[in-house]
């Protein structure tokens, strides 16, 4: 009340204060970050660790484990799993929600240098990575053209591009990805090697020796100093045949390189293929560095490509995802949301109204309380996202509520004769400063429980929540400040309405008089009859009610579920992805071929307009980036799919891919693949969860566990709504045994550190241990120079045993100091927890995952597991469960929360119990609305249940309060009930509709990246319509009920006082 006065004793101040809130607002907009989502930091750990060269299970044993063993033990880690490769050991450690991950960091990196002597030493420096949204590349450059090879575009892109970009501001890195690393490699050949005594390290040893760079110290010459340099890198490639290996005999003849080999400018194995629309290629993956604006560093990247330096004519730069367009048109869709919103939520005023003065008045609440809720956004260092903007798209319709009920009853008390204009406002504020206060903070005080949400829904929601509460608080603000200012003012009273006049104001007025005084008659009677009837209406209600829990209860009766069940709805990021296994041991070179074959298919069966780019991803690249791909070998691919936006094309990215699932089938034999639909919105919500169903099957034995995964993935194949099921464990993998007879060796004078390399280099060069340097004179690049045999000596079996080393200048054949055996072992192996793991994950098709899981885990019951194994459903349906779980306790101290607000405020226990029937009754509301527009009960339509708590005891607080009122001034019970039941319905009306109104664009989700909020929008809707419906009727009844059966005196404040 204090406020009302304080502005009308003042209304240059509420002036000066509205402008500076409107520039400052402009002002925050325009510097606010805007990204698709808030500031995500999950609680995830990386550990990577090379290990050149070591198979699987030596890795598993060596490396992952005692990882795994020293990392548990950190501070909040809430579970560890891993993932053991050829050559490569990769630990993820999931922290706890909430907990610190920088400390976890800190304490995980302590972990591992107190353990690291105990590594094996052939392993290169662990590497430590927390997860980020950075790690996800907001952009890729492609490389094409220009008439040069795979060798010289890498090489463009790599020492050329990738400088020029990061340079950019907000541009973490620009990781080339694709294309052939240029490489000066010396071709042994063995028999040449074999016949002059010489082995492969023999020749190691004399490039490295004979291409160095090293510091010779200073020499002073008068008054001058002088550094000293021996420079012995080569410039020019062909030199390096003249390298002396060895000189043998009593004369010391000379043996060179070209004696023995040859040395070629060629390029490094190639283990991964990057195609780019049909063609091999190089791009550049461009990622933002943490809380960078992504559509600035987009915009940055895009300008920066026409004026690159150092591009040859002909070669074309292009970009092949675009992350900014799908953040701007999810950003654009909300913004028209908000202002169709605004707009139907004006006319509702107008018609009710039937002012545009009272309707101007009342609308100044919108852009008021949004450019009041930018500033707070801007100081607390929020950014413009779907979810932030969201929140004050579905506020909209509700900034208005405040303002409605305050000009409402100004204009009202505005026409009662002989009351001045200024007592008329005070009192009409002071009448409702109560109710409208109560309403702002029961709406408010249902997100404060959202702060004990885990995972990734308080990471989400908490923004989003923010913004509705802060805009809400604002739209308070205003209409306790600028409406009742404006209304003393500007607002006139109604002009009496000629019943003789044929003018059209008098004639529409003539017309909206009538029915809105129809209408309120017909409620009075309504009213009149329920109060007359309690029992039969309380029984109604109660059996709606119940009937309205059928939706949900249906599967407990064994019926098929009416109300589906989900974790977070999918949007339409217009990409899906292909993710592929060959058969095993199939080279780089075969996975492309097949990979050539899926692409084909995929344009032929998509329209025209449909596919923007295909990027696709062939093998296991090089270094750290192999940490990062989910491509277990050469045999693995994946083809990324980029649509064009939504409003180009007639059909959904599900729909498409749902043609293509017939047209794959039967046209890869042996080769296994599954579709993964959406992007960096799915990848967020759900990681670690790429498909809806994944059951995890814990054990130790390999074979066995591999068993089980088949037998549960034709569980999976024959339940209904599940397709692209996928086993994560590969069959075993070819490979030759080579174990080394040590007493034979040590007989040879050769150690089993030379037996291993002499077998590495040999086949694989000497390229990931100790490769000599060699510096290009006209770029400056530097390129690997390394060792190993002619390809000719290293294509069949029989290959390996002839390879040897050199003891005491005589040559010693591996065969004769080792056993060569051809086997097979895992391509990875996964663990959790400290225990080995299979994944067999699915996706849901035409079902919801809710009823899925449960049919799955009831066929798994019934499942006969042999010892020390066990099988559980992770992934999204353990999300979706620790979601709801968490949601059910944010609802009921939701509860708790709006009845001790209304207890405070009414100093009743009674009158908040009675207002508290409306939730029950919105309820009602809610779940026929999900079920008629099938919509499934999700983590966004739980949120909306929770606001709509918020909302629909507001209507409830509006009329119990005035009942109170008119009964202080006297009236009986039975007259004050329907008369405040009559004066109330508009306001309660028009607040109704213009929440409803503002939430109706964002329900219907025309818009792209709009369907996150959909089913929120749709819950708050059906609970707001249905409750308002009962609480003008049933609220009454109870009101009179409660009152006979429990009665009291109201009686008016000054009495209380007295």
């Amino acid at each position: 009340m204090w406020l009302t006065f304080l502005a009308l004793r003042n209304s240059i101040a509420v002036l000066m204060f509205s402008l500076a809130v409107t520039i400052l607002g402009f002002v925050a907009l325009g510097r606010l970050p805007i990204d698709l989502f808030p500031n995500i930091n999950l609680p995830i750990i990386n550990i990577g660790t090379v290990y050149t060269g070591a198979g699987v299970l030596d890795v598993e044993k060596t490396v992952t484990y005692p990882i795994e063993k020293a990392v548990s033990a950190v501070s909040d880690v809430k579970f560890v799993e891993s993932k053991s490769r050829q050559g490569l050991s990769t630990v993820r450690v999931w922290m706890n929600w909430g907990a610190d991950v920088a400390d976890g960091q800190t304490e995980v990196i302590q972990r591992i240098q107190q353990i690291l002597n105990t590594l094996p030493s052939g392993i290169k420096q662990p590497f430590i990575l927390r997860f980020d949204l950075s790690n996800i590349p907001v952009a890729l450059v492609t490389v094409s053209g220009g008439g040069l090879d795979e060798k010289q575009l890498y090489d463009l892109a790599y020492n050329t591009i990738e400088p020029q970009l990061e340079r950019l501001g907000g541009v973490a890195s620009a990781s080339v990805d694709g294309g052939k690393v240029r490489q000066i490699t010396v071709n042994v050949n063995r028999d040449r090697l074999f016949a002059k005594g010489l082995s492969v390290l023999d020749v190691v040893r004399a490039v490295n020796d004979a291409n160095f760079l090293l510091p010779s110290g200073d020499m002073r010459v008068g008054r001058l100093d002088y550094n000293i340099y021996t420079n012995n890198q080569f410039k020019l490639v062909q030199p390096m045949e003249d390298i002396v290996v060895r000189k043998v005999g009593p004369n010391g003849v000379p043996i060179y390189v070209k004696d023995i080999g040859v040395v070629e400018d060629t390029n490094e194995k190639q283990t991964a293929v990057v195609r780019v629309d049909g063609n091999r290629a190089v791009f550049l993956r461009v990622n933002k560095q943490p809380g960078a604006n992504t559509v600035g560093v987009v915009d940055q990247v895009k300008a920066l490509i026409p004026t690159l330096i150092g591009v040859p004519p002909g070669v074309k730069l292009g970009i092949s995802l675009d992350q900014s367009i799908y953040i701007r048109q999810a950003i654009q869709s909300l913004w028209h949301e908000a202002l169709q919103g605004s707009v139907l939520a004006f006319l509702v005023i107008l018609i009710f109204l039937r002012s545009l003065t009272s309707t101007l008045i009342i609308s100044i609440a919108i852009p008021l309380s949004i450019l009041l809720t930018f500033i707070c956004m801007y100081f607390l260092g929020q950014s413009i996202n779907v979810f932030t903007l969201g929140g004050l798209a579905l506020a909209v319709g509700r900034l208005l509520d405040d303002s409605i009920v305050e000009l409402e009853n100004i204009n009202r008390h505005l026409n009662l004769p002989g009351v001045p204009r200024r007592k008329a406002v005070l009192d009409a504020a002071r009448e409702v400063a109560m109710p409208i206060f109560v309403a702002t903070i029961t709406t408010i005080v249902v997100f404060v429980p959202t702060v004990f949400l885990e995972g990734q829904t308080k990471l989400l929601f908490i923004p989003l929540t923010f913004t509705i509460s802060v805009s809400l608080f604002a739209s308070f603000l205003v209409s306790r400040t600028v409406t009742p200012l404006l209304g003393l003012k500007v607002l006139k009273p109604e002009r009496p309405i000629d019943p003789a006049s044929r003018g059209l104001h008098h004639r529409v007025g003539r017309l909206s008089q009538r029915f809105f005084d129809g209408m309120d008659a017909l409620y009075e009677r309504i009213l009149l009859w329920a109060l007359g009837h309690r029992r039969a209406i309380v029984t109604a209600v109660a059996v709606s009610f119940v009937g309205s829990l059928f939706l949900i209860t249906a599967p407990y009766f064994g019926l098929k579920p009416l109300i589906g069940t989900e974790f977070f709805p999918s949007s339409d990021e217009s990409q899906f992805r292909v993710v592929l296994k060959a058969p095993i041991g199939t080279r780089v070179e075969e996975t492309e071929r097949v990979v050539r074959g899926m692409e084909a298919i995929i344009r032929a069966t998509t329209r025209p307009g449909e596919i923007q780019t295909i990027v696709a991803n062939v093998g296991i690249p090089q270094g750290r980036s192999a940490v990062f791909t989910t491509n277990t070998g050469p045999h693995g691919a994946q083809i990324q799919v980029y649509l064009a936006t939504p409003d180009k094309r007639k059909r959904t990215d599900k729909e498409i891919v749902n043609a293509l699932r017939p047209r794959f089938a039967g046209q890869f034999p042996g080769t296994t693949y599954r579709f993964v639909s959406g992007g960096i919105v799915s990848r967020v919500i759900n990681f670690g969860s790429d498909t809806a169903i994944e059951a995890e099957i814990l054990g130790y034995d390999l074979a066995t566990g591999e068993e089980l995964a088949r037998q549960v993935a034709r569980i999976m194949r024959d339940t209904q709504g599940i397709a692209d099921v996928n086993v994560s464990r590969d069959p075993n993998y070819p490979q030759f045994e080579v174990k080394v007879d040590r007493d034979k060796a040590a007989a040879a004078g050769l150690s089993q550190r030379e037996v291993a390399q002499a077998a590495l280099f040999s086949l694989n060069s000497n390229s990931s241990v100790n490769p000599s340097i060699f510096t290009d004179p006209r770029t400056g690049n530097q390129y690997n120079v390394v060792v190993q045999l002619a390809e000719d000596y290293r294509q069949t079996p029989e290959d390996l045993g002839r390879i040897f080393v050199t003891a005491n200048d005589r040559p010693v054949l591996l065969s004769t100091i080792a056993e060569i055996t051809k086997s097979s072992g895992p391509v990875d192996i996964e663990r959790k927890s400290q225990q080995r793991i299979v994944r067999v994950s699915a996706n849901a098709v035409g079902r919801d995952l809710g009823s899925l899981s449960e049919e799955l885990e009831a066929k798994f019951r019934q499942f006969p597991l042999p010892a020390g194994f066990s099988i559980r459903l992770g992934g999204q349906t353990e999300q979706q469960r620790e979601a709801f779980s968490s949601l059910y306790f944010t609802s009921l101290l939701a509860l708790i929360l709006v009845y001790m607000v209304l207890a405070s405020q009414f100093r009743s226990l009674k009158d908040p119990f009675t207002i508290m029937f409306s939730v029950p009754m919105g309820l009602i509301g809610v779940f026929w609305a999900l079920y008629l527009t099938r919509t499934t009960l999700s983590t966004t339509s739980f949120m909306g249940i929770i606001m709509m708590v918020g909302i629909v005891v507001s209507n409830g607080v509006l009329l119990v309060e005035y009942i109170n009122e008119r009964r202080r001034h006297g009236e009986p019970l039975l007259q004050a009930v329907p008369r405040a039941g009559r004066i109330r319905l508009r306001p309660i009306l028009m607040t109704t509709l213009t929440t409803v109104v503002g939430l109706l664009p964002m329900a219907l989700a025309f818009g792209v990246g709009t369907e996150a909020n959909q089913p929120l929008a749709i819950a708050v809707i059906g609970g707001l319509l249905v409750s308002t419906f009962f609480t003008l009727v049933l609220i009454p009844t109870l009101y009179v009920m409660f009152e006979e059966w429990f009665p009291r005196k109201i009686v008016a404040p000054e009495d209380q006082a007295a």
